[in-house]
């Protein structure tokens, strides 16, 4: 497997989980009434750059650098998962936006730890 490919994937999946975690941070500040609304929105978009980071590192890992398709096919399903987010969080339902949301970040990290184990490069 072609180590530089699983360091873009290493440093995207990090990329994303960061983005992420700002995203339920100022998500909680909107909720509370503290504000972050305009910096929730603001940030939203690096949420989009952080995942087509990562799509684009999990297919070099998989075709050129011949490694597993399990990482694009967990960056796909999250891509999927994050463009349903946009959705519906544009339309205001938050009983679905939260959790959602949460379950994103839980994703992002299980798929950081993944990456980041030795056993996982090779």
């Amino acid at each position: 497997m072609n180590g530089r490919f699983f360091g873009l994937l290493k440093a995207s999946t990090l990329f994303l989980a960061a983005t992420l975690l700002v995203q339920g941070i100022t998500a909680g500040q909107l909720l509370s009434g503290a504000g972050g609304g305009g910096l929730h929105h603001a940030t939203g978009p690096f949420v989009t750059v952080a995942m087509v980071l990562q799509i684009v590192a999990a297919a070099l890992v998989w075709r050129p650098g011949r490694g597993s398709a399990r990482y694009l096919v967990v960056s796909a399903i999250l891509l999927v998962l994050v463009s349903v987010q946009f959705v519906v969080g544009g339309s205001g339902d938050l009983a679905v936006h939260v959790p959602l949301g949460v379950a994103l970040f839980g994703a992002s990290a299980v798929l950081v730890a993944q990456v980041w184990t030795p056993r996982a490069s090779g």
